[in-house]
């Protein structure tokens, strides 16, 4: 089992807002899904307009479920009129990303420091006029 993020916008008006809410949520516990957060993230304005809609409501949960029930969460929320726009994230590869450039920069930055220490060991013999090999 893996660890999500879906995030889905709906218009601002409060009564359609918390039906979203509780019928995603509905939808997640009908497929056994463990729910770790959820959090409103508040009103933001729409880069363009879905359905006429200018502003949305923002809410997002954290959860974890196995992949088979995962596309038919999606096929549900498809379907959900309410919800404007929705995007599920699976956290276990963004995690891994940043873990991996992570050690591509300490890597670099150990090559760099050992360069560095080379061209000043270099420096220092070169001082003398005469190289030291």
């Amino acid at each position: 089992m893996r660890e999500y993020e879906i995030l889905f916008v709906t218009e601002i008006n409060d009564s359609l807002h918390e039906k979203a809410k509780e019928h995603v949520k509905s939808i997640l516990q009908n497929y056994n899904v463990e729910i770790f957060d959820e959090s409103e993230y508040g009103i933001y304005t729409l880069s363009y307009p879905i359905s006429k809609v200018n502003q949305g409501k923002y809410y997002y949960y954290h959860f974890r479920c196995d992949g088979k029930s995962l596309s038919a969460i999606e096929k549900e929320l498809r379907y959900e009129l309410s919800i404007l726009r929705f995007i599920i994230v699976r956290l276990d590869e963004i995690i891994e990303k940043q873990d991996s450039k992570k050690a591509i920069r300490r890597k670099k930055r150990a090559e760099m420091r050992e360069r560095n220490r080379e061209n000043n060991n270099n420096e220092e013999e070169e001082s003398y006029g005469y190289r030291f090999k």
